[in-house]
């Protein structure tokens, strides 16, 4: 009798594990479409092409292929800083910026909670790029949007389809030209943003470019230049992450 008790019970609790496991299951997939959907509709309403410019990778003067209504946007969300965008990509994303590295995990652009997240800059960064190194971050979603595309960087042909990103605020544009990409511990000094001299910033890009896993040998760079970093979550080790990184240009 105690027998039939006991697995009558451990069947109930696989069960109720079950639906438990099932519910969390639908609710992310919910949570990852309406995520998807959000930032899909709010990139129809606050991106358009600058001027004739189609969504190219470059415009032919080299200047950003898109314009973004930042005092919309800004009536969205007060912590919006910037818009990041990478043609023929998901990446089309508002940048938001709050107190803490931690905020943005699991909420949208416009603060609704949400397991997507949402691209956001690092707390201690300067939001105009002043900053020597610049962080981004953004989750590496199972459905491909937000910081999933990063990964591809992995191989050369992919680099020399998409070298360029733009980042864009309401004051100025930026031009991104990709220079490194690699995977790396979450506590690496890749994410260092502040170099105590020239020669540490120095030592710092020489060891982006051993370790990165495309050549852009081609593209011109010295200590004067200010950087940007994209990261996203790897599945490789503990704590891994892949990160692209750029250099920063302004456009106007």
């Amino acid at each position: 009798m105690k027998r039939k008790i006991i697995l009558s019970t451990i069947a109930v609790l696989c069960v109720s594990a079950c639906v438990l496991s099932l519910g969390q299951a639908i609710k992310i997939n919910y949570e990852y479409k309406q995520g998807e959907e959000e930032y899909s509709k709010l990139a129809d309403i606050m991106v358009s092409p600058s001027g004739s410019e189609l969504y190219v990778s470059e415009s032919a003067n080299g200047a950003s292929p898109i314009e973004v209504n930042f005092d919309l946007l800004s009536q969205v969300n007060a912590n919006v800083v910037g818009w990041l965008y990478c043609a023929n990509t998901p990446i089309n994303y508002p940048v938001v910026q709050s107190t803490d590295n931690s905020y943005y995990l699991n909420r949208l652009y416009d603060n609704q909670t949400n397991s997507s997240g949402a691209i956001f800059m690092d707390a201690l960064n300067s939001p105009d790029l002043s900053d020597v190194n610049t962080i981004l971050y953004g989750h590496n979603m199972k459905n491909g949007t937000m910081f999933a595309s990063l990964q591809n960087y992995d191989e050369q042909w992919y680099y020399e389809q998409h070298p360029v990103m733009y980042y864009l605020t309401k004051d100025h544009k930026y031009k991104i030209d990709v220079f490194a990409s690699y995977e790396t511990d979450g506590d690496s000094d890749a994410f260092t943003i502040f170099f105590d001299s020239e020669q540490t910033y120095g030592a710092y890009l020489q060891n982006r470019w051993t370790q990165s896993r495309i050549d852009t040998s081609w593209l011109p760079m010295s200590t004067a230049d200010n950087i940007i970093t994209l990261s996203t979550c790897s599945y490789s080790f503990d704590n891994a992450r892949y990160v692209v990184q750029g250099k920063v240009t302004q456009l106007n």
